[in-house]
């Protein structure tokens, strides 16, 4: 399955649908979903509407960490991390052509057997972010990791308008933007679009 340069999607939890529907306007053909507080039933009920909303779209659905919720709704695909359900042991459960990305965040992680199991990575995180509590890697590590990466790289954690000249050159796949492209309006993220093709 061909995966969407540029831009790639995250909802955010407070409001799930609206901003599905926000970046389902500002063009996106992936969107993530990702909820880490709400109850199991909850989640499966927002998945249900998106994954009703991005089919209408004819753009990919991906669920963060749960691939029982993901494989229940229909997903187009999965994102875990490095303590989730390794890639190689989800491939014995998942449909043929069922997308799984996975979070990386050193040169070791990058090179791992696991990789080869997965159609994407997420590099970062790149800068300070205030979406998810992990440790910021920086530019330099991050264009290493995504020049040895077998598989196509989406850098992720606090890349906004005013600092995505820094990484436009890294030589990633794509990259994600949520609170600097959900808090703003089309031009930012239009914006955000030109820097990044520039």
């Amino acid at each position: 399955m061909d995966l969407p340069k540029g831009f790639y999607g995250i909802t955010l939890e407070t409001d799930s649908i609206g901003t599905c529907k926000k970046l389902l306007n500002f063009g996106a053909q992936m969107i993530q979903y990702r909820a880490k507080n709400l109850s199991s039933k909850q989640m499966l009920n927002e998945c249900f509407q998106i994954r009703s909303l991005t089919k209408q779209a004819n753009v990919l659905m991906i669920v963060n960490d749960r691939v029982d919720i993901a494989l229940i709704v229909g997903a187009d695909g999965v994102h875990v991390g490095q303590d989730d359900i390794p890639p190689s042991s989800l491939r014995k459960i998942v449909p043929n052509n069922f997308i799984i990305g996975l979070s990386t965040h050193s040169i070791e992680q990058v090179l791992s057997p696991e990789v080869d199991f997965v159609d994407y990575i997420g590099v970062g995180a790149i800068f300070e972010t205030s979406t998810k509590d992990t440790v910021v890697i920086g530019t330099e590590l991050a264009k290493q990791m995504v020049s040895l990466s077998k598989k196509p790289a989406y850098l992720i954690g606090g890349i906004k308008l005013s600092n995505i000249d820094s990484i436009k050159g890294i030589g990633a796949y794509g990259f994600t933007s949520i609170s600097d492209v959900l808090y703003n309006d089309y031009e930012h993220f239009l914006e955000m679009i030109k820097k990044w093709n520039s």
